[in-house]
């Protein structure tokens, strides 16, 4: 009997101690994609701040579309943390976020084939269609 309450014990612990352990991966992988979606972005803004190539800021707004993509998968339910800045409005409002991500990767897609087109301007316009996708999850 008290080998069998030990058991229990010890499964119900193990239970705790995974779910723990997928919230902080889950929590490390979208910091880490948020983090890669501000680098390209930063690249992006000094391109267009400096006059440089337009061509140049395809290859990071296709990053940015790839991980807009992701963006739904790196939110699971039951990741939210104390402490991790994710609003709890994303899970509650779920079809919304994930319309948003949608949005944001469109928007990126967009911009990359603005930069294609070589057009600077387009590509600052098009920039700042991006930045507003991006930041309709933040302003919620």
């Amino acid at each position: 009997m008290m080998r069998t309450k030990m058991l229990i014990g010890a499964a119900a612990v193990a239970v705790v101690l995974g779910g723990i352990v997928a919230q902080v991966a889950a929590e490390t992988a979208r910091e880490g994609a948020m983090k890669e979606m501000g680098k390209n972005m930063k690249t992006i803004k000094e391109l267009i701040s400096s006059n440089g190539n337009a061509a140049d800021a395809a290859a990071p707004a296709q990053k940015i579309a790839e991980i807009a993509a992701k963006i739904p998968d790196l939110f699971p339910q039951g990741s939210d943390m104390p402490d991790d800045g994710a609003k709890a409005e994303i899970w509650q409002n779920w079809d919304d976020f994930v319309a948003k991500a949608k949005s944001l990767q469109d928007e990126a897609t967009m911009l990359a084939s603005a930069a294609g087109g070589g057009d600077l301007a387009t590509v600052g316009a098009q920039f700042e269609k991006v930045g507003g996708a991006c930041g309709a999850c933040h302003k919620q």
